[in-house]
């Protein structure tokens, strides 16, 4: 994946528990921040919704309530 570089300041604590767990985890500090990060856009992000869901319209209301009356014979020769 491609990555775009950019610059963010932190609270010295903040950056030594960081450092810390960089170094407990065996991880960069960069990776560290790159998987916060991302946890926090997927979780804030709104989730797309599928283009197709609600662009039909069957001109009825008791589709789902009348079912098996609606697909009687559906898939036979």
């Amino acid at each position: 994946m491609e990555k775009e570089r950019t610059s963010i300041l932190l609270d010295k604590d903040v950056m030594l528990k960081l450092k810390r767990l960089a170094k407990f985890s065996n991880k960069s500090t960069s990776l560290l921040i790159r998987e916060a990060v991302s946890d926090y856009v997927a979780k804030k992000v709104p989730k797309s919704k599928i283009g197709i869901i609600g662009i039909g319209d069957s001109g009825g209301s008791d589709i789902a309530n009348k079912k098996d009356e609606y697909l009687k014979g559906f898939g036979k020769d």
